[in-house]
């Protein structure tokens, strides 16, 4: 199969794979994935990651990166 075909196919096999959440995103998502989000966080987990990454310290008051 070449490039094209997987191109065309419009499948997520061909989508990149977010490292954050690890879920597959196309270009319209890819703000979500990799722009960070000042979330004026003293947690050092969460400060300036993307809106898709969940802060997982328990002490983390972010309304951003909780769920």
């Amino acid at each position: 199969m070449s490039n094209i075909d997987v191109r065309n196919r419009g499948d997520a096999s061909a989508r990149p794979l977010c490292y954050h959440c690890l879920e597959s995103y196309a270009s319209a998502d890819a703000d979500r994935h990799t722009v960070p989000v000042s979330c004026e966080a003293v947690c050092p987990r969460c400060k300036m990651m993307p809106a898709c990454y969940t802060c997982r310290n328990m002490y983390c008051a972010c309304e951003v990166h909780q769920h």
